[in-house]
């Protein structure tokens, strides 16, 4: 881990507080995934922060969409083939309608410092790791959002470049499957200099937990569901839990904490 100089520890991230609770890329069960739609249901609910995806266009532009390809009839386009204009002119279906994909400064611009941030960075075969975290940063601070951002990825060498580039911005590590983290008095090079980490709920253990609090290491588990889940999670106090049922895991919350101010 990085040691955070005083300029690093103006992210919220960073600071002690309540486990929020972030929406899987917005509210997915009111309006389509990833969409200024599903933002808007995510803050109306109530949210802490809202999570989404996203993905490099070939003019090196950050847009909101999960899948690598987008479906186009028969045919499967890779989002790193397409410019912003294509992207923008695209109108896709969808169960819930039709809908845009969305870019990152359009997220940034509606929402502001109404709402926090996790923002998952996807790797795609050739993307530019420094332009995307150029573009993140500066857009982080275009908009004045930098301390309301948690930047993380699977790939580890997108998080340490997202580390060199802006040292402010909090990061996190994703992985879904197990992994080794720091112990104190043992290099580990190969473990991305991050803030946190972000566990698949499975491997969220207890055990899992305290070796991060041990790393320093803060918490941030996906995509958990089940109240029951929910409220282990919020028993072991970890940071942030992601979830499709923001309102349920807010309600939970309010069950487990009834005095306690859900947006401390």
């Amino acid at each position: 881990m990085t040691e955070a100089g005083p300029r690093d520890r103006s992210s919220e991230w960073r600071e002690p507080h309540p486990t929020w609770i972030v929406g899987h890329r917005g509210a997915p069960r009111r309006a389509r995934e990833n969409t200024i739609e599903s933002f808007d249901w995510a803050e109306s609910i109530g949210v802490d922060a809202v999570e989404f995806d996203l993905r490099q266009t070939r003019d090196g532009e950050a847009v909101v969409y999960h899948d690598e390809d987008i479906a186009l009839g028969t045919q499967r386009v890779p989002v790193r083939s397409f410019t912003t204009r294509e992207i923008e002119k695209l109108v896709l279906p969808s169960e819930r309608g039709e809908y845009r994909i969305p870019r990152l400064p359009d997220v940034f611009h509606r929402y502001g410092r109404s709402l926090r941030y996790v923002v998952e960075v996807k790797s795609s075969p050739g993307y530019d790791r420094g332009v995307m975290a150029r573009r993140v940063a500066g857009l982080a601070s275009e908009y004045g959002v930098g301390a309301r951002c948690l930047v993380v990825s699977f790939d580890p060498e997108f998080c340490k470049k997202m580390r060199e580039t802006d040292p402010a911005l909090a990061t996190g590590y994703l992985f879904d499957h197990p992994v080794a983290l720091p112990e104190v008095g043992r290099l580990t090079p190969l473990f991305p200099p991050v803030d946190g980490i972000g566990p698949a709920r499975h491997l969220a253990t207890p055990l899992l937990l305290s070796q991060a609090a041990a790393a320093g290491l803060s918490v941030h588990t996906w995509t958990v569901n089940e109240p029951d889940e929910i409220r282990r999670f919020l028993q072991a106090r970890i940071a942030s839990v992601t979830t499709d049922v923001p309102d349920l895991a807010i309600a939970t919350r309010a069950e487990a904490a009834p005095a306690a101010s859900p947006s401390e």
